[in-house]
């Protein structure tokens, strides 16, 4: 989940933003529409055609999202919109706006996804939201393929190193997590702690792993669709990760792992919405974690071989799905709540 949207650009400034980006795309009778929804930066809609995105703050550069869009583009990558430039402020020389293409009539996963398992359910077969779960694994895939090759641009972007700095986040979420999270849910995480901790610490043995440029933000939020294509978005990385640490190269089963348990959310999202499906539901959340990893695995099978790892990863991401719910976004508590007793089946104490 992302923060609440900042204040809007003053208008005309996204038009002449995307003017000077993307010249020979945008009309001469060029319109501004926000989009509306939560997010850490501000997206405006020029012409239909482009999208200008402010963010907030701007970043000094060079600009590291900007060479991973670029680095994406030169090794072939065409499953995201089409990135014209940044719109660099002349005065501080700093990045101020990502454009890129407009994609009519795409919705992002937690609408899409959402809209298309609660049909299923309803409509009595759940097959098409778990191909939907395949098909974004594949998605992921290829994109880390990309993002594994080298180019003009990142000449080399893979590497090896060690998984202790995913180890010691996981360890400080879970601290974090059991000073913040209170009531019932506080009840449950503590009830689990030892397993949580027993999960985290299980890779140390694994020595150095693969690394490489990833996403850095990667859900089903992230995957935009339309009724011809399904694209990845949003390459800025973590809103909550200082600029300087959002593009280090990591594992990549970090984007798989964030992306398996967002389709797990989405599970979730529908199980409040739809309580009289819930078995169901449970079903679709332990098919649809298989059908991620194999959708990646057709593309990238070596990658995604070391379950313990990747359960840790997992179990990580919730942590730190509860804290910021717990710190910020209350309403969302249920969510990683539901999640990590998934993960971690026993009888509350």
């Amino acid at each position: 989940m992302s923060a609440a949207p900042c204040a809007a650009p003053v208008a005309g400034r996204s038009v002449d933003a995307a003017r000077r980006v993307a010249p020979d795309v945008v009309p001469a009778d060029a319109t501004e529409r926000p989009i509306t929804v939560d997010q850490t930066n501000v997206s405006v809609v020029v012409g239909e055609v482009v999208v200008v995105k402010w963010l907030r703050p701007p970043v000094t550069q060079p600009s590291d999202t900007v060479t991973m869009l670029r680095h994406l583009a030169a090794a072939g990558f065409t499953e995201m919109p089409t990135f014209y430039g940044p719109f660099v402020d002349e005065a501080s020389a700093s990045v101020h706006a990502m454009v890129t293409a407009f994609v009519p009539g795409a919705l992002d996963g937690w609408d899409w996804f959402v809209e298309e398992l609660t049909a299923g359910l309803d409509g009595g077969s759940i097959e098409r939201p778990l191909a939907s779960a395949e098909a974004v694994g594949a998605l992921a895939a290829r994109m880390h393929e990309a993002f594994a090759t080298p180019t003009d641009v990142i000449a080399e972007p893979t590497g090896t190193r060690s998984v202790s700095d995913e180890h010691d986040r996981g360890i400080a979420l879970l601290d974090e997590a059991l000073s913040c999270t209170a009531g019932a849910e506080g009840q449950r995480l503590a009830s689990r702690g030892a397993q949580i901790r027993a999960a985290i610490d299980a890779p140390g043995s694994v020595g150095d792993v693969p690394v490489q440029h990833v996403h850095g933000d990667l859900h089903v939020g992230q995957m935009l669709q339309s009724d011809t294509a399904l694209v990845v978005n949003d390459f800025d990385g973590n809103p909550i990760v200082p600029h300087a640490e959002r593009h280090r190269r990591r594992t990549a089963m970090v984007d798989l792992a964030a992306l398996i348990q967002s389709v797990d959310h989405v599970g979730r999202i529908v199980a409040r919405r739809r309580p009289e499906h819930g078995a169901a539901i449970d079903r679709f959340i332990a098919d649809a974690v298989e059908r991620v990893e194999r959708g990646y695995r057709t593309v990238r099978a070596e990658c995604a071989d070391d379950r313990v790892l990747l359960t840790a990863l997992r179990v990580i991401q919730e942590l730190h799905e509860l804290v910021y719910a717990a710190r910020s976004l209350p309403r969302w508590l249920y969510v990683p709540d539901a999640a990590l007793q998934s993960l971690f089946p026993q009888v509350d104490s």
